[in-house]
């Protein structure tokens, strides 16, 4: 930065140069490694034999810094913020990615994500009550342990992550592809605002800028910079999520997925991405035992939905009434189950018990247990309480 240049006319220089160049970070790159600057560009009258179209010269030698000064007046209004990748507080983590975007527009506060443990949570828009369910109990667990999550704020499971992350006083990041100022999908507008509160919303588009399709994929890659790991639910074998997942192995990041039945061919891009090489994914130990010595963010107090959604249902799928539990005979209710399943039923009828406690007394690794506890509660049979304790629903519980 030129001795003089105070923080705003720096922040007002990037917006007037990305402007010019949408999208070409590469040639951005090169002139100010030319010129040493990006103050030495705009101050600069002269951009002969540096390889520009006569087009681009004559953008260059358009000094007007309004259309950036209203963009500043916009993002004041709405009480957001512009992060240039100069700034000290850009994300190392994202810097150091491909093609990292130039200029952040932001609203909230710009977590400390370079020493600890980051998660992208995606997968489909619509996702099945299973992948919903599973991926709210994982994000959940992770928040709790100080994981911050990453997703694109869309509907279905990067929603159902980020919601399972601030209600347990975790920090989320929201990427989104449309401006600052605009909360896509609509029905996510109380979402954008807990994660702002409780962490971010990020965006390298401009206010005003619609979610245009062209944006997502793009979008798409600031997820993976940000994230130590990407972990994968309900991916359909063409999806944006794929996108992700593939963007993050090429930056060398971890990439983790919930598996599905193999005859679930809606789903069936979970399942490729692990024999792609993916790690398997049961327990959120199967996440954390990969990151031994990142720091954690202690979780701060648990934020309470305006409105709660029915449990764990997928877009479109019709929820019945609530009802009370008919009180059933404890023999009918065991021949539902499978061996397995008997197994922990059994022990659960004569008292409540810990996760550990079951383990130990059927002889079967927690991470599998825990699969095994997520179907009973599925199935209506076992509600999971504080503490990793675990009852079996009586007659006097909402199934």
């Amino acid at each position: 930065m030129i001795l003089g240049v105070n923080t705003l006319e720096h922040e007002l220089i990037w917006l007037w140069l990305t402007s010019k160049f949408h999208g070409s970070n590469a040639k951005i790159a090169a002139l100010v490694e030319f010129f040493g600057g990006i103050e030495e560009i705009y101050a600069s009258k002269r951009f002969y034999n540096i390889g520009l179209s006569n087009k681009e010269k004559d953008l260059l030698l358009d000094k007007d810094l309004s259309p950036a000064e209203k963009i500043c007046e916009e993002l004041s209004r709405i009480g957001g913020k512009i992060l240039a990748i100069d700034n000290e507080n850009y994300p190392k983590i994202l810097k150091q990615s491909h093609n990292p975007p130039l200029v952040l527009y932001l609203k909230g506060k710009v977590p400390d994500l370079d020493d600890v443990l980051t998660l992208g949570v995606v997968g489909t828009r619509r996702p099945s009550k299973y992948g919903s369910f599973v991926t709210k109990r994982m994000c959940q667990s992770l928040a709790r342990q100080g994981v911050v999550t990453i997703s694109g704020m869309a509907k279905g499971i990067d929603a159902v992550g980020a919601w399972a992350t601030v209600e347990e006083g975790g920090i989320a990041v929201g990427v989104i592809a449309s401006g600052i100022d605009i909360a896509y999908p609509q029905e996510n507008a109380e979402l954008y605002q807990a994660v702002a509160e409780k962490g971010c919303i990020l965006t390298e588009f401009p206010p005003g800028t619609p979610p245009k399709g062209i944006n997502f994929p793009i979008r798409n890659r600031i997820i993976a910079g940000l994230s130590r790991g990407v972990l994968v639910t309900d991916a359909p074998a063409k999806s944006g999520a794929l996108i992700t997942a593939k963007l993050a192995m090429e930056e060398g990041r971890d990439v983790f997925a919930i598996p599905r039945n193999i005859t679930d061919i809606k789903y069936s891009g979970t399942n490729i991405l692990i024999q792609q090489g993916a790690k398997l994914v049961m327990h959120p130990n199967d996440i954390l035992s990969e990151y031994p010595y990142a720091k954690r963010i202690e979780p701060t107090e648990k934020i309470e939905r305006k409105e709660q959604p029915e449990a764990q249902n997928a877009p479109g799928e019709k929820t019945a009434p609530r009802k009370k539990k008919e009180k059933a005979d404890v023999n009918s209710l065991l021949e539902k189950l499978n061996e397995s399943e008997k197994q922990i039923a059994g022990l659960l009828i004569k008292k409540d018990m810990q996760i550990d406690e079951i383990s130990r007394e059927i002889s079967v690794p927690v991470g599998t247990l825990n699969t095994r506890l997520i179907m009973l509660e599925m199935k209506g049979v076992v509600i999971k309480l504080p503490g990793s304790m675990y009852r079996l629903k009586t007659d006097q519980e909402e199934g």
